[in-house]
């Protein structure tokens, strides 16, 4: 579908490229100001869990693009979990063959349906306060502001660091400088330690994976991070027993993401994260659909 954009203003709007869906409501409330040379594609391009959800162009020239890059692992019937979770399991309860021979339908209707026994921790999930928080009252997942869960997010390159390492200030500072990112108030920070791509879905992914050192914790969080993510089971390193970044977060009251998939695509990148939870009533953590949305550099 291709629309006319009728507003001069489209070239300002790439400041505001973490927020797409914004921007098309503007072009979209910008109708009735002419101007004939700007326009609008939606277009959507399948490949390798990318795809551009919209464009920009000025007089045939691309101007702003963007995609979303899924960030999540899959789900499936014995997928890694961390040890002491329960494990997962994806059972068919209902076949097409099943509902079509049932008698209930007529003209050939069918259904197929699964049923998903898991942890809300297992996969790819974020935990709530009260995961880890004893205090009565503790947020649990249905109770945090859903905009902690759709936030603006950089991406650190630790994939230099070698195995069952805790990542200190200096080494999170360095990630920093190299890729010219900063801590801004109400970031998501992921740390793309290539954990993931090493070694799932094999035994070492649930021993060998590094993470934070309390002081690391203390100066990502303390920069104004409210969620910390990691394509590891934790965010803490898994030679820990008292899970110091784990810690942080029950005393300041901040979300970890666990269980992140390859986010090779959003290394050294500022970007827009989306991981909402489910609604569990009391839930301590719930599985998510993690996804940056991306300013797209293709021509």
């Amino acid at each position: 579908m291709r629309l006319t954009v009728l507003s001069p203003e489209a070239q300002p709007w790439r400041n505001r490229a973490l927020h797409p869906f914004g921007v098309f409501r503007s072009l979209a409330s910008s109708f009735l100001r002419a101007d004939p040379g700007m326009a609008m594609d939606l277009l959507f391009r399948p490949g390798r869990d990318i795809f551009l959800i919209g464009t920009i162009q000025n007089r045939g020239k691309t101007i702003m693009g963007y995609k979303i890059v899924d960030l999540s692992q899959e789900l499936y019937t014995g997928v890694p979990v961390w040890i002491g979770h329960p494990p997962t399991e994806v059972t068919v309860v209902a076949t097409h063959e099943q509902t079509r021979t049932s008698g209930r339908f007529t003209e050939n209707f069918s259904y197929t349906s699964e049923m998903i026994s898991m942890c809300t921790h297992g996969t790819t999930h974020v935990d709530s306060i009260s995961h880890i928080d004893p205090t009565p009252g503790a947020p649990s997942i249905e109770k945090i502001p859903l905009d902690w869960f759709y936030t603006e997010a950089i991406c650190l390159n630790l994939t230099h660091v070698p195995p069952q390492t805790y990542y200190t200030v200096e080494m999170i500072k360095a990630a920093l400088a190299k890729d010219g990112l900063e801590v801004k108030k109400g970031d998501t920070v992921l740390l793309y330690s290539g954990h993931y791509g090493r070694t799932f879905p094999t035994p070492a992914y649930l021993t060998d994976y590094s993470g934070l050192s309390l002081e690391a914790a203390e100066y990502l969080y303390g920069a104004g991070a409210v969620n910390i993510g990691q394509d590891a089971p934790s965010h803490d390193c898994a030679l820990t027993t008292s899970y110091p970044a784990h810690q942080v977060c029950r005393r300041l009251q901040r979300l970890n993401t666990e269980n992140l998939g390859d986010l090779s695509p959003v290394a050294g990148k500022r970007f827009r994260f989306i991981g909402f939870p489910l609604k569990i009533r009391e839930g301590s953590g719930s599985p998510i659909r993690a996804v940056a949305v991306l300013e797209d550099d293709e021509p």
